[in-house]
């Protein structure tokens, strides 16, 4: 009789738990340092105060290894109900079946790289961009002004190279994983060029255009210095490299420990001098499409992703910006990381960026050592991305 009871007491506890559990909702997210994880619990908790009938566990991924924990989350069958995606990650899962359809109503060009085959399956959390940073103080020791073309940005990089040992003119990444491809984007969009073709079925590398951009790419770093993001952004503080690329973090920090040095924010421009197209990605929050909690999952993200809330996360972060227009700005160097904000472009949606994007970092790396000519490493790579993208096509139609 004992034992029947105490089957019968684990019995319960088990279908209590299990009812428990369906008010739960698994949120996997990034935001885990000490600045912005207290926001983020904070507005789950706000979230939980006006549903009391949801329950949020909040599991922290790092970028170095959630990729990877996402995709063997999938493979078994056990994904969390409301996941944070980087914007280029998004393709890839929809692709599959993975993410459930959403309907929204944030600008078209930050929805861009949540589209698939016509739909939307991830909204924008926050965002951000890359610019330029100048230090005006070598800039006026070579007796320039400010580059607005790119044959005056070559021309200063080159003079505050040639200032001695001590300075570079431009700060050139290293073979960065996730980090080299989007320094030289910008100088492929401004230039007219394409990753690949509109309807994303070829390589576009292979063109004029994407030619012309990486030439000048090698040139700027024939007179800069090549290094890792952490290393240029701590030269530039030091005041050691006329131009770097970063995004609002490096901002962050010029403000909060002010180098000895003017410095100021531009935009990215065509060749001839026109406003240019730089880089932007960000954070999206999308639901497992098979998610017994998805009502609830939905509920969550369209509270994280209000205005006020997306502003408290990037406010914590110390850059980016919510994903709507009409913000209100008005510190000059942040009106202009919006401004190129507005002008700039995410990567295209294809379930395969991951592998292109290796490709297309490791042909930056072979031409920025001489690994062949510029336009032989680019036609490989156009071919090592064609084929990719036929097998893909042959998998999708059996």
């Amino acid at each position: 009789m004992r034992k029947i009871l105490f089957a019968l007491s684990l019995l319960c506890l088990t279908c209590s738990l299990s009812g428990n559990d369906k008010d739960v909702v698994n949120f996997w997210q990034f935001w885990s340092d000490i600045n912005t994880k207290p926001v983020v619990e904070s507005l789950v908790s706000q979230f939980e105060r006006e549903n009391p009938g949801i329950k949020v566990k909040i599991t922290d991924l790092t970028w170095p290894n959630g990729h990877e924990k996402l995709v063997v989350s999938f493979a078994a069958h056990q994904p969390p109900d409301l996941m944070e995606l980087g914007s280029d990650w998004i393709a890839e899962f929809a692709s599959h079946g993975l993410l459930a359809e959403v309907k929204s109503e944030f600008p078209e060009n930050y929805l861009y790289p949540a589209k698939w085959n016509g739909n939307y399956y991830a909204i924008p959390w926050m965002l951000d961009t890359r610019v330029l940073y100048y230090n005006l103080d070598l800039l006026q020791k070579t007796g320039l002004d400010i580059p607005r073309d790119w044959d005056a940005l070559l021309e200063a990089c080159e003079r505050i190279d040639a200032l001695g040992d001590d300075y570079f003119g431009f700060g050139c990444n290293s073979a960065e994983r996730h980090r080299l491809y989007k320094k030289f984007l910008p100088f492929l969009w401004s230039n007219g060029g394409q990753v690949l073709n509109n309807n994303g079925t070829e390589s576009a590398l292979d063109s004029q255009q994407a030619l012309e951009a990486l030439d000048f790419y090698l040139d700027l770093c024939n007179c800069g210095l090549i290094e890792s993001q952490r290393r240029l952004e701590e030269y530039f503080r030091d005041g050691k490299i006329g131009v770097v690329i970063s995004g609002g973090w490096l901002l962050r920090r010029l403000v909060l420990s002010p180098p000895k040095f003017q410095y100021r924010l531009g935009l990215f421009f065509t060749p001839a001098g026109d406003t240019g197209a730089s880089f932007f990605g960000g954070e999206y929050l999308a639901v497992y499409a098979r998610s017994k909690k998805a009502a609830a999952a939905e509920k969550l993200a369209a509270f994280l992703t209000r205005r006020e809330n997306s502003r408290k996360l990037c406010d914590a972060a110390g850059f980016g910006f919510p994903p709507y227009n009409d913000l209100d700005v008005t510190d000059p160097d942040v009106k202009i990381e919006l401004e190129q904000l507005v002008h700039s472009r995410a990567t295209p949606p294809t379930p395969l960026w991951v592998d292109i994007e290796q490709d297309l970092e490791d042909a930056i790396e072979a031409a920025m050592y001489g690994h062949g000519t510029v336009d032989d490493i680019l036609v490989k790579a156009s071919e090592t991305i064609d084929a990719k993208l036929k097998s893909e096509r042959n998998v999708a139609a059996k």
